[in-house]
This record gives structure tokens, sequence and C-alpha cells, in this order.
């Protein structure tokens, strides 16, 4: 029998720095999980930190899916022994050895969700036989509840490359999201804003910079107004401003599993070219450009792209309908209703 079904009524007194919920009387048809957000206090802008902060930013969240999901300041086996709890959730999941041992003395691995940072460290390498988590993740995957995952995509390239594709109901896929969610209101028309296409690069796992120069190069000579953004080189207020006043996205990026980024952009009304498909949220506002993803395709990706770009600049497309679809479709609190389907049909 699944944990957390059990019908009897209990108390749960929860503390942490930050939260303190007292939940009484609760008919024990839902499942508790609790969510590590202590990754949300760094100062760090990356996909993994940005990941937590807006998961945190929606809890408590109690999902009509059968889940509550709480906040925790830690989570460690140590703190986790007599707690009413059903699932741990930690989003961050890059554990030392020793601590994954003394899951296991305690018994409670199979109560453990990780990632999506949990593996890998890097795309191509994976698995990485010098890192442990990589070279055991079979016999971890089995010990888990689950290993979260952003896409498909990813799930099938760890289960190929570990060998795990017999165990494919241990990985749960959710949607990426953010919290970064500007008001509808307030948002620059599509003729009012002035950069006609944000160029991003990141070439986190693969180096294609002299694809992206050469996309850069075509784009810097035509007639539109182009903003260069690289991964790791700007800051939250320059994305906003930027985001605010652009037109297209060109994502550029090899390759990601999240991207971050990528939706708080979208959330401000951008329209979107990319390489993966998993990033369009709605086929009408966002463009899959497969020829992104090659060597020598690069002057027929960016023939495709521009003639998109023209059609869709007549139409003058509504900024604030894009941005309502892009924000319904990133919320976090739908990133938990995924992961709470995925618990109950695991």
């Amino acid at each position: 029998m699944m944990i957390g079904l059990i019908n009897y009524n209990f108390v749960l007194i929860y503390n942490s720095d930050k939260y303190k919920h007292i939940i009484k009387k609760i008919k024990r048809d839902t499942v508790f999980v609790e969510i590590d957000i202590s990754p949300s206090t760094s100062s760090r802008i990356g996909g993994p930190f940005a990941l937590n902060r807006s998961l945190r930013d929606v809890l408590p969240y109690h999902s009509p899916k059968g889940c509550r999901f709480i906040p925790s300041d830690v989570i460690n086996p140590s703190n986790t022994k007599n707690k009413t709890i059903d699932y741990f959730y930690i989003t961050l999941g890059i554990l030392d050895e020793n601590v994954y041992n003394e899951w296991v003395k305690i018994n409670k691995t199979s109560q453990l969700l990780l990632g999506p940072n949990f593996v890998p460290s890097n795309w191509w390498n994976f698995p990485n036989q010098g890192i442990w988590r990589e070279k055991k993740f079979p016999e971890i995957l089995k010990s888990l509840k689950s290993v979260v995952v952003q896409s498909d995509r990813v799930r099938d390239h760890l289960a190929g490359k570990s060998n795990t594709t017999s165990l494919l109901d241990k990985y749960v896929t959710v949607r990426p999201c953010t919290n970064e969610r500007p008001k509808i209101e307030n948002l620059k028309s599509f003729n009012d804003r002035t950069i006609d296409i944000l160029y991003f690069e990141k070439y986190a796992d693969l180096d294609r910079k002299k694809q992206g120069a050469e996309l850069y190069d075509l784009l810097s000579n035509s007639k539109k107004k182009i903003a260069r953004m690289t991964y790791g080189n700007y800051t939250r207020d320059q994305m906003k401003e930027w985001a605010s006043d652009s037109k297209f996205i060109i994502y550029f990026s090899f390759y990601d599993t999240g991207a971050a980024g990528l939706k708080e952009i979208q959330n401000y009304g951008v329209l979107t070219f990319t390489l993966q498909k998993e990033f369009i949220t709605d086929e009408n506002i966002g463009f899959l450009i497969p020829e992104l993803d090659t060597e020598d395709k690069i002057k027929i990706a960016y023939e495709k792209i521009m003639e998109k770009v023209d059609a869709i600049a007549k139409e003058n497309p509504d900024t604030k309908s894009i941005a309502k679809i892009n924000q319904d479709y990133n919320m976090c609190e739908k990133t938990l209703d995924d992961l709470c389907k995925g618990i109950l049909r695991s």
C-alpha cells in the first residue's frame, strides 16, 4: 500500500525559521511532501537556485491532485526520523555519499525525491565514473521514490546512458517554472518594443560558439535591432529590462534541462525560437527551429527565423496575451501538480 493513503486524523506541527504551520484533523487521503528550500537563500542567479526560490514562494501549497507541499529549511537524515511526512523533496540533490548512506541506514531512501539538479553533472559525460552518484546511479535510482526531471528528453537520456530503461516508472517529469511574473497590464505592446530579437547564448555542455558567432553575424547584418545576451554575463535587472523591451528571443542553448532564464523572459510576452521542443509552451507563440541544432545549417535557421519574424510583425501580436499564456503554463503550482501526479502514479 502506498504511504500516505491511509485514512486517519492526526495533528502535524511543523516548525522552521520562516514558517510555522499547524495542520489539524486532516483526512489522511492526502500525501505530504516536505521540500528543502535552503538553496533559496543563495544570491546566485543560476537555474537550480532560481527554481528553488520560485518553489519556495508558492509554499505551502495544496495540489488538487492530492498532495500537500510544505517548506523545510533543511532536510537531512537526522531531522526526519520523527516526522509524519510521506516524502522529502530535495531539488538541488547533490548529496554527499556519506549522507546518502545515512538515508540508507535509517531505511528512508524510498521517501526521497531528488532532482532536477541531481544528475547529470555533464550532459555528454553521464554517467561519469569519477562521481559517486553517477557511478552508482542505477542502485540509487532503485532505492529512491523518484528522480525528478524536467523533460522526457532528459529522462530518456539518463535512462539510456545508465541502462535503467526498465526503471522508467522511477522518473517523474515536471515542467520548469518561474515566479517572475510581471503585471500583464504594465507590459509594452509589440510595436512599442524597441528590441526586435533578443539573442541568448549558452554553451553549458556543447561548444557551438563558432555557429553562435555565425548566427550573430547574420543577425547583425539584418535590419533588425539585436540585443546579445550571454549566459552568466547579465544581471536580473538587465534581464528584466531586455525582456520587457523585446519582441522575439532566439534561445541558442546547448543543452538546457530547465531554462529558468528563458521562462522568465517568456513571461514578459516574448515570442520564442528554440532548438528544444520542450521549451515551446504553445505552438502559436513558440517555434521549433531544428536547424539551430546543427553545425552546417545556421544560415537556413536564420532564414526560417527571419521569415517568421517578418510575417508575425505584420500581424502586430498581442504581447499581453502571449505573456498570459506563458505565465499560466510556467506557474510553479503546476510544477508541483506535475510532481504530485507522478508521485501518485509511481
